[in-house]
Parts: structure tokens; sequence; C-alpha cells
């Protein structure tokens, strides 16, 4: 399935010391990226990866991406640009080989990021977004917002009682 980035390389393709590969995403690549990320835009994204075969038809795929991504601050709401580097290791292996999950108890420090190799393809365009997605702010503030809550009433204006969201439960105290 290629999605937002459709880059992929044929297994066969790969030679034993390994491919690297530097690729840029176009305009219409980059569009596609801000519309799935729900963001204002994506001005560039570049990945280098190198894949290098391993045993029993597996690959190993390695690499960074860097991209300039525009969001809405937080705060403001005004257009705010960031910068996202990321680095990725991901495992191929071949469809029917990618064991399943055990039940109990995950720890994901300990698994193997793991895809699988589809009609005998790497889809490297998949895991270079996820790299991306992983790496936005999801809270992009610009340098110097600050959010003022209005402030909140504590007593009633004659002094004499309680009110806000915990009100009825300082009478209900009150009354031991």
């Amino acid at each position: 399935m290629l999605g937002e980035l459709a880059w992929d390389h044929a297994v066969q393709d790969i030679p034993e010391e390994g491919l690297a590969v530097e690729r840029s995403a176009s305009p219409e690549e980059c569009a596609a990226v801000a519309r799935s990320l729900d963001l204002l835009s994506c001005r560039s994204l570049t990945a280098r990866y190198t894949m290098g075969p391993r045993s029993g038809g597996h690959v190993h795929l390695w690499g960074t991406v860097e991209a300039v991504v525009e969001q809405s601050c937080v705060v403001t709401l005004e257009p705010l640009l960031s910068r996202v580097a990321e680095s990725f290791r991901v495992d191929f292996w071949p469809e029917g080989e990618i064991p399943e999950a055990a039940g109990g108890e995950l720890d994901f420090a300990d698994q193997l990021d793991l895809e699988p190799i589809v009609a005998g393809r790497i889809e490297v365009g998949n895991v270079v977004f996820q790299a991306v997605a992983n790496g936005i702010d999801l809270f992009p503030r610009k340098p110097g917002a600050t959010f003022d809550a209005p402030p909140s009433p504590q007593t009633s204006d004659d002094g004499s009682h309680p009110t806000g969201p915990f009100a009825a439960l300082a009478k209900m105290k009150n009354k031991r």
C-alpha cells in the first residue's frame, strides 16, 4: 500500500553491498504529507537512507529524514515553521514470515520494528512518512507566546459563598 510518499524499491535491485539513496519529496508529495498530517504546509522533506540485504530474504533499512513544516501556534493560531529531524531503523521481512504478536505485556523497547516486503518491494515512503509524523510537535508554540487564562472567581461578589467548579463540594464539607 503506497501512501503519501510512493517511494519503494524492488528487493532484487538492492546489491549485496547495500544501496544508499537521498530523495526529496516533490511539491505534490509535500502537499499530500501536509494534508495527511493536518499541517498548514510541508515546505520540504528530504530522506537519506541505506538498505542492505540480510539473510533469509530480509532487508535492513536505516536513515534520517528532515522536513520543514508549517503549523498553527496552539496559543495564537498564527502560522509557525517547525523543523523535523528524525532517524529510523526498520527490518523488512517477507510478508508471511513476520511473527504474530504474543499475548501479555509488551515492552516496545525490546520489539523489532518489522515491516512486510509486499510483492517483492520495500515501501520506504511509508517508513519516512511515519518518521515525519513522529517528529512533529503536537503543541507548537511561537517563541514568547503565552496563554493567560481568564481569572476564575473563587468567591461570590459579596465574598460570602465560594463559587467555581468545586463550590458544591465545599458546601457539603462544611455541613459535617
